[in-house]
């Protein structure tokens, strides 16, 4: 939701997890230095993308690239970061922080500087995340055309998501499940258009390392196998 990576772990929703964020944050097990992610379709060679993540020797992200047929995307880490009157903006995305450093609000802009999205995070006592509530506009008025809202698990992970139009209409819900090492393995998709209703049915199986890590993923949607992703874990020590 906050960081434009693609596989986002737990407990992102802080200053320090936006602009350094440490492997534990993506449901990692152990120490990587480097991580290769490739994805390939089923019956053929082609890549689709290939990520690389590059980790320091305290843990934490230093640099993230993306391979596609969109070209190349490389991200240095920590991300800077610039306060003013209470925001903090990245790039394109304004920040609001509580005492504690959590997000309270993001607030998202187009590249002509217009309102797109604000989103608002709601905190159990203990501090985790349990909701978080996402507002559409449209660039023109600064109508709220779509009302987002996602609900997470005691671990912070997504677990059911509700879209609705703004006459409170609801147009797609989802919910998420999770293996027991943390990792997404069934998203259910509900689809809304009149008195239409479709369903789609994502699942995910795993292979791991003997550190626990994942190195195989296989997609499937709707009982059909897609793709599968590959990561190539080197962890510091090797």
């Amino acid at each position: 939701m906050f960081i434009a990576v693609s596989w986002m772990g737990v407990g992102q929703h802080t200053r320090e997890a936006l602009t350094h964020p440490g492997y534990d944050e993506y449901n990692l097990r152990a120490w990587p230095r480097q991580i290769t992610v490739v994805q390939k379709y089923d019956g053929g060679n082609d890549v689709n993308f290939q990520e690389t993540y590059m980790f320091d020797s305290t843990g934490h992200l230093v640099e993230y690239r993306k391979r596609g047929f969109g070209g190349e995307q490389v991200v240095a880490y920590p991300l800077a970061i610039a306060d003013s009157a209470g925001w903090s903006r990245m790039g394109q995305r304004l920040y609001r922080f509580d005492y504690d450093d959590d997000v309270l609000e993001l607030r998202q802009l187009d590249l002509r500087g217009r309102l797109y999205s604000s989103t608002h995070c709601i905190y159990a006592e203990g501090g985790n995340l349990v909701q978080s509530i996402e507002y559409t506009y449209a660039p023109d008025s600064g109508v709220v055309t779509k009302r987002t809202v996602s609900t997470y698990d005691k671990h912070e992970r997504l677990a059911t998501v509700e879209q609705y139009t703004a006459d409170e209409l609801l147009l797609w819900k989802e919910k998420r499940s999770y293996d027991r090492k943390g990792n997404l393995s069934k998203r259910v998709q509900t689809f809304y258009n009149d008195d239409e209703t479709t369903v789609t049915t994502e699942q995910r199986s795993y292979s791991y390392d003997r550190h626990g890590n994942w190195t195989h993923c296989r997609y499937s949607l709707n009982g059909k196998q897609l793709y599968t992703i590959e990561r190539q874990i080197v962890y510091y020590g090797q």
